[in-house]
Formats: structure tokens, sequence, C-alpha cells
């Protein structure tokens, strides 16, 4: 469940995409945490988000790239109806690939949850191979490049 971004706890560098996620039931274990593989999915969420508004489409079928690799190094536990607020852009734009990094912050007292690092490949979905990244999305990876 998504919630407002009134008073989202603070990112440890400028970013330029935010998204606020809710920690719900069927998100923890056994144990009362967060799963580790919801972590993966909260940063396809600010992904796709941050793809679609920063390109302004409206379908997912309209985005051109693929995820090839991710890392994610947790640092405290989330639990239950916990806000993460989780930070995201583009760190490096390579010919065909570009690199997003993320970090998620509780919001109750801004500790830091996880960071994470995706790769994804721009992708011809017709020709099923990998495509050099268009003039524009490069434009807006370049501009939202964090350092």
């Amino acid at each position: 469940m998504k919630d407002d971004t009134r008073n989202p706890a603070p990112a440890s560098r400028k970013f330029p995409y935010h998204l606020a996620l809710r920690a719900t039931l069927r998100d923890t274990d056994g144990v009362g945490h967060v799963n580790n593989a919801v972590y993966l999915t909260w940063t396809e969420e600010a992904r796709t988000a941050y793809a679609l508004e920063r390109c302004g489409l409206s379908s997912l079928s309209e985005l051109d790239f693929i995820l090839a690799a991710a890392q994610l190094d947790y640092r405290s536990p989330v639990e239950l109806n916990e806000i993460v607020d989780l930070w995201c852009g583009p760190s490096r734009v390579g010919a065909r690939s570009w690199e997003m990094r993320y970090e998620g912050r509780a919001r109750g007292d801004g500790r830091l949850v996880f960071e994470a690092r995706t790769v994804q490949v721009h992708y011809d979905y017709r020709e099923r191979r990998s495509a050099p990244i268009s003039a524009p999305w490069r434009r807006i990876l370049e501009e939202d490049l964090i350092r």
C-alpha cells in the first residue's frame, strides 16, 4: 500500500525518485519481519514507477527494458505496518544498459533498512535481443544520474 510523501525519512544523498511503501501482513515471514524476497519486489515497484513517470508512459507494455542483475544489502529488519521510504535513481548509463541504486529507510526513525543495485538492459521485445538505449530515455537517465 502506498502512503503519501509527507515527512519522508531523508536519504543519504540526493535521489531523483521517491516511493513510500507500507509493510503489509503478506510481506512478513514467520518471525514478523519483511521477507527477503519482498525487497526485490519493492525495487521493481520503484523502478517501474520511476520509468513510467519520467517517460510519461501509462502502460507497462510501453517499457522497453528487462532486469539483468540485482544485488541487495539488508541493513535492518522491517516489521509489519512500518512505512519504508524508498529512494532511487540511475547511477550509470551505458550503451545498452543502465544501473539503478536504491536506498530504503524506515519512516519512523530514519534507519537504513536496505540498499540495492539493479542493472537493466534496453530490450527489443520484437527482435528478442538487447538494443541501444533510446536517445530520449538516455537524456532522462543522464539528467537524473546520482553521484
